[in-house]
């Protein structure tokens, strides 16, 4: 019943817009803020916990963290919200991660893609949106790539994404699938999200949680543990003993699972479709927060 009324509640927000205005009045003058989903725009869904925030406005600037990344062919379209990043086989970005992203104990990272078509299936090879990867890329601490999906005519898109536990004794690393349905030449907005109180993990496709593929099965939200038998939650997440060096938008992270020996040399796994709105939070947003975004980010705001 949890999981109905939840999907009930939002598909009523979504249906009605949740709007409401809230007047403001100082000294003589008066402003309204028409509130969508409980948001006054994106930037008001938790601001206190957003470490970095790329808007692809015409530069991959990081508003809010200070982790500006350097682009190698990237060009900019109309996005959902000003401009957006438009991928190709020749382009991609880096960064260099901050402190905060090494503190990580929860978080949520959501962005809007645009996706025109399949990814290259000859050879197999799947297009990077996003990583926060070690030295050397032996682990990938934060992954979010698209794979070639079959049939190539089919419209449903297949995200890979996941993290990292450097300090777990055994299943350390989780890269998920997830069917984002009829998700090609739209701009879809996903988000994935964990909290390392409940060691819990959870994606969305338009403020919808989908399910996910992991090695127990598939679900909505996956508790993570320590183990294929184990009883053991992998708990916070801790990047001390292997703190990520290499950020990446639009490419695979260097050396990881050997797709990218060098960073951008493997052209078939640059994204090749738009990406807007990048966002990195150091909690485990609520599905309030994800339907705020979606729906200002939908408002263009």
């Amino acid at each position: 019943m949890k999981n109905v009324n939840s999907r009930m509640l939002l598909a009523a927000v979504i249906a009605l817009g949740f709007f409401a205005t809230v007047s403001c009045k100082k000294s003589s003058s008066s402003k309204t803020v028409t509130l969508i989903g409980g948001f006054a725009s994106s930037d008001s869904v938790e601001p206190q916990a957003l470490i970095s925030y790329w808007p692809m406005d015409g530069n991959l600037n990081d508003a809010k963290g200070g982790a500006n990344a350097t682009g190698v062919g990237v060009t900019y379209v109309t996005g959902v919200r000003g401009q957006a990043y438009q991928g190709d086989t020749s382009a991609y970005a880096s960064f260099t991660p901050t402190a905060a992203m090494t503190a990580l104990q929860s978080f949520s990272l959501s962005f809007w893609y645009y996706q025109p078509a399949q990814p290259d299936t000859s050879p197999y090879t799947p297009q990077g949106i996003f990583f926060l990867a070690d030295a050397g890329g032996a682990n990938p601490l934060i992954i979010a790539e698209e794979q070639p999906y079959t049939p190539v005519s089919g419209d449903s898109i297949v995200l890979h994404a996941g993290l990292d536990f450097p300090a777990a004794t055994q299943w350390n690393g989780w890269t998920m699938s997830t069917f984002d349905t009829a998700a090609l030449g739209k701009w879809v907005f996903f988000t994935m999200t964990y909290n390392g109180g409940t060691s819990t993990y959870t994606v969305y496709q338009n403020a919808q949680a989908m399910n996910n593929q992991s090695a127990y099965g598939t679900a909505t939200t996956t508790e993570l543990l320590q183990g294929p038998l184990g009883s053991t939650p992998q708990g916070n997440m801790n990047f001390t003993s292997d703190p990520p060096v290499e950020g990446t938008i639009g490419t695979w992270a260097p050396g990881v699972y050997g797709v990218d020996a060098t960073l951008g040399s493997n052209h078939q796994s640059n994204w090749q479709g738009k990406l807007d709105e990048i966002r990195l939070f150091n909690i485990a947003l609520t599905q309030t927060d994800i339907a705020g975004l979606y729906l200002n980010g939908l408002a263009g705001r």
